[in-house]
């Protein structure tokens, strides 16, 4: 089995919480801080813990550098392919920081393009500290070589 197959589900499911949630929202809730609404479930936090937890067991399977490519090309990409509902976009681009321990799994030329996709992507005026985080991870990925 592919390392992305139980990320991507994890993905899915997520979203799919997200959607129904967008769905289920009362008119007015969360308006002005009212109410709460989709924002403060607890799907948000579940799903970044989740994420960690398995990219912990991937990264104790020691991955190859394809591998782990291919997994980091759909976490960074999943903001743009996914930017709706817009709590789930955000978390998204949040997780993106819980990569930079499989970032030094890429060897040099990976990490290379997965960067250059990365800059071309996250413009530095837009990047968030996630970003900086996995940005400075793939550098330092590509430098080992």
């Amino acid at each position: 089995m592919s390392v992305l197959t139980p990320v991507r589900a994890l993905y899915e499911q997520y979203l799919a919480k997200t959607e129904q949630l967008e769905r289920d929202r009362k008119l007015g809730e969360g308006l002005l801080g009212f109410g709460g609404g989709p924002k403060d479930d607890p799907c948000h936090e579940r799903f970044a813990k989740d994420l960690e937890a398995l990219l912990g067991q991937i990264l104790a399977r020691e991955p190859a550098s394809g591998e782990v490519r291919e997994l980091l090309e759909y976490i960074y990409r999943a903001p743009q392919v996914y930017p709706q509902p817009l709590t789930a976009y955000w978390t998204f681009q949040a997780v993106q920081g819980m990569t930079a321990p499989l970032a030094a799994r890429l060897d040099p030329a990976d990490a290379q393009a997965v960067r250059d996709e990365y800059v071309k992507t996250y413009k530095r005026w837009e990047r968030l500290p996630a970003h900086k985080k996995a940005l400075a991870a793939l550098d330092e990925a590509r430098r080992k070589g």
